[in-house]
């Protein structure tokens, strides 16, 4: 009979009882009907205790089933009373509660010898007589609590299985250069005869490999100039042992001690370098989960597996929860138990420091170069509050040509809005016949953004001779359509100063003009540009100045044959010069002109894991700049450094030991259609390997769309509204459209009658025509 009574599917059994069953079979079966109906849950209240037995235990029993903490516990005989006010209470048979919900029971009774629990006034209990159910709620603060620190080691995890065979990696790489200039033929400047005036030209080849902490380079540098009429071969070699991610010692000769590729980059040096780093592990420092029963735990951050593990029912605190770089992360638990899995989600935003609070960065090396000892250190340490110190060190002597000793200090402070900086550098130097002289200069800069504006000052003060200082400033102010700037500077001498301003309007989306004055005691240049972009591979460039030494014009033509192909055409009053580059597998650049012509070539073949493939360098210590925009110039200490590729990506190998870089972009060559949030960015060199800088969300790239009514009606002088911004389109119907991977929804809008309809982008679509015209 107990099993025809129990509900089809249900988990538990019924729970026998020592009375007579008619009385329950009868109850369950109608459902008590003598009570009054209920077709919803019913609160359930406390019993009343009886004055002869245990409270609730003369209730009348129900075949019911129940669910605690929202998992289905079974079908059970439960005890239900109702008093005057027709209010329900319930007695639980004490197995339905697991261990960890003990601290639900007030009171344990026994009822005709079974085990019956009377649960706590503050837990939560509906009772629904047509469903035939009870559902107790769960009580989180009565379940306790616990912790997982992840930053500790997990305990569950087994022993480290023994150490593969790290497969090493080798590399070949070679690199030609050479440049040539032509004399004239006559004094009115004819075309040359091509007959070379002067060159110069330099070879390299050498071997790489890496083999797990370990790796070296060496190869010879080949170089000659008929200026100099000198050539030379020299032998050129570096290492770097990683001793640990944080710690990597280096060795040079000939060569910077830094692990970049040496290329064609000259160097004497003969030494050693030591780099360190540390505190840069960024965590999320708690995360509370609650959890109604037991259930399996997973942590992701950014799809990762941190750790899984079973925990109890109650509240469950993470903490320390290990974070990805600096860049933002996204930290999701999987919460798995009886009734499915859920998920609870944090999103941790970027760090906008580079030295967040407790790292620190630190380099030492020592060498000879060309017979000068010479020796430096540096430190950079991150604090609270948006604060940075550096302390710095250097040292070289020789002989012949005395020492030089210097220390400067600095510290900086950065916000959003708002930075200040300042530092003192002393100088001491002693020349080769016993003269001392030494110097001390304090330097201060701020700025701060308004807004669209910015503002900037600096002041430099030499503490022996005040006469010398320099101070100065400058602003700048960016909306839609205008590019405002303005600078001076000012010695504590007369005729020291020095000003500039220039305005740059955008119009009709295809090209610029742009207007800059600088002034100086005794000189001034006035000068006009401007840009036309005819479509999306063509720019077209022309520039006029006018200075006391006489007026300059020249123009330029750029047209990008292909992601990783750009031809470009310089013209001026003075020469003219055509050039070609390629940057994927290979680089190369090719510039032939009236008085001069360059080539460069570099390639390198690399075998890592049984795959061979084809790059520009050998690349042991990078930084990989992810823009998602082609042809971005990237600066470093006010030089261009890269040129990103097709992908938008570019690899910065010529880097420093130990210190913070600054990425900028250059907007003066800045691709039509690209729309730049902040202008520069810092990031930390790796001390080995390659580190990625996602900077794409920075860059928001255009295109041109032409947009048509009809297939014979176009668009023109129109507004297309796309996810709230609006396009402007000319009168030829095109409009800058924002580059997508996905199809664009928008909406055509009539600048002269009330028409409106619907249009759908495609991702390299060059034409839209409207779907439904309003």
């Amino acid at each position: 009979m107990t099993s025809s009574l129990s509900p089809k599917g249900r988990t538990g059994a019924a729970h026998r009882m020592r009375h007579p069953w008619s009385k329950t079979v009868l109850c369950s079966l109608i459902l008590c009907s003598g009570a009054v109906a209920q077709s919803a849950a019913t609160p359930v209240v406390p019993p009343v205790a009886a004055a002869s037995e245990p409270p609730g235990c003369s209730a009348t029993e129900e075949l019911l089933s129940v669910a605690v903490g929202g998992t289905e516990r079974g079908t059970f005989i439960v005890r239900v009373s109702r008093d005057a006010q027709d209010r329900v209470s319930v007695l639980l048979p004490a197995a339905v509660l697991r261990a960890a919900e003990q601290a639900y029971i007030a009171q344990n009774l026994s009822c005709d010898g079974e085990a019956f629990v009377l649960l706590r006034p503050e837990i939560q209990v509906r009772y629904d007589q047509s469903a035939q159910a009870v559902r107790v709620s769960p009580a989180l603060n009565l379940l306790g609590s616990g912790s997982v620190d992840l930053s500790l080691p997990d305990p569950t995890a087994e022993a480290a299985p023994e150490p593969q065979v790290q497969r090493s990696s080798w590399g070949v790489n070679a690199g030609v250069q050479g440049t040539a200039s032509y004399r004239q033929n006559g004094a009115s400047g004819a075309l040359p005869n091509n007959s070379p005036n002067s060159y110069t030209g330099a070879a390299y080849v050498g071997v790489g490999a890496a083999q797990a902490g370990l790796a070296g380079y060496a190869g010879l540098l080949a170089r000659s100039a008929t200026a100099t009429q000198e050539a030379s071969i020299e032998l050129r070699a570096a290492g770097q042992w990683t001793v640990n991610p944080d710690l990597v010692v280096y060795g040079a000769w000939n060569a910077a001690p830094n692990g970049n590729d040496p290329a064609f980059s000259p160097s004497t040096f003969r030494g050693v370098a030591v780099a360190a780093r540390g505190g840069f592990s960024r965590r999320l420092p708690k995360l509370v989960i609650e959890l109604p029963v037991e259930a399996d735990i997973e942590v992701t951050v950014n799809l990762k597996r941190i750790r899984a593990f079973r925990a109890a029912a109650g509240s469950l605190t993470l903490l320390n929860i290990p974070l990805s770089g600096s860049g933002p992360s996204r930290v999701v638990v999987y919460i798995t138990d009886e009734t499915g899995t859920r998920q609870v989600d944090a999103e941790v935003p970027g760090s906008a420091r580079a030295l967040p609070p407790g790292a620190y960065l630190a380099n030492a090396q020592a060498g000879i170069s060309n017979g000068t000892l010479s020796g430096s250190a540096a430190v950079q340490l991150g604090l609270a509050s948006g604060w940075t110190i550096t302390g710095q060190a250097a040292a070289q002597g020789a002989p012949s040509a005395g020492n030089r000793f210097s220390v400067r200090a600095s510290a900086a402070y950065s916000q959003a809005r708002f930075s200040v900086a300042g530092g003192l550098e002393a100088v001491r130097a002693t020349d080769s016949a016993g003269a001392v002289s030494q110097a001390w200069t304090a330097n201060l800069s701020a700025g701060t953004n308004l807004g669209a504006g910015q503002l900037q000052a600096f002041l430099s003060l030499p503490l022996n001779d005040l006469s010398g200082s320099v101070v100065g400033g400058k602003a700048s102010y960016t909306n839609r359509n205008w590019l405002l700037g303005a600078s001076a500077s000012s010695g504590f001498q007369p005729q020291s100063w020095q000003a500039g301003a220039s305005a740059t309007y955008f119009f009709g989306q295809r090209g610029s003009l742009t207007a800059q004055a600088d002034l100086s005691p005794g000189s001034s240049r006035i000068g006009l540009s401007a840009s036309f972009v005819p479509w999306p591979e063509l720019q077209l460039a022309a520039q006029v100045s006018s200075s006391p030494t006489g007026a300059q014009i020249s123009g330029s033509a750029g047209y990008q044959i292909s992601p990783a192909q750009a031809l470009r055409l310089n013209v001026s009053n003075e020469d003219a010069a055509l050039s070609y580059t390629y940057n994927r597998e290979v680089d190369v650049q090719v510039t032939a002109g009236l008085h001069a012509a360059a080539v460069q070539a570099t390639g390198a073949l690399v075998l890592t894991n049984g795959t061979v493939q084809l790059k520009p360098a050998l690349a042991q210590r990078a930084l990989l700049i992810q823009t998602g925009v082609p042809n971005l110039r990237l600066l470093l200490a006010g030089t261009v450094v890269a040129v990103t590729d097709g992908r938008g990506e570019a690899l910065i190998t010529d880097l420093p030991l130990g210190e913070v870089v600054s990425i900028r972009v250059d907007l003066a060559s800045l691709p039509f259609g690209v729309a730049v949030g902040a202008e520069q960015r810092e990031a930390v060199p790796p001390l080995s390997g390659v580190t990625t800088v996602d900077w794409r969300d920075n860059f928001k790239a255009f295109r041109f769309v032409r947009f048509f009514w009809s297939t014979q009606e176009v668009a023109a002088g129109t507004d297309v509204l796309i996810n709230g911004e609006r396009v402007l389109v000319d009168d030829e119907g095109y409009g800058l459209t924002p580059r997508s991977s996905v199809v664009l929804q928008a909406e055509i809008r009539s600048n002269t009658d009330a028409r409106s309809c619907r249009v759908d982008i495609g991702p390299s679509a060059e034409q839209a025509a409207c779907t439904e015209i309003r």
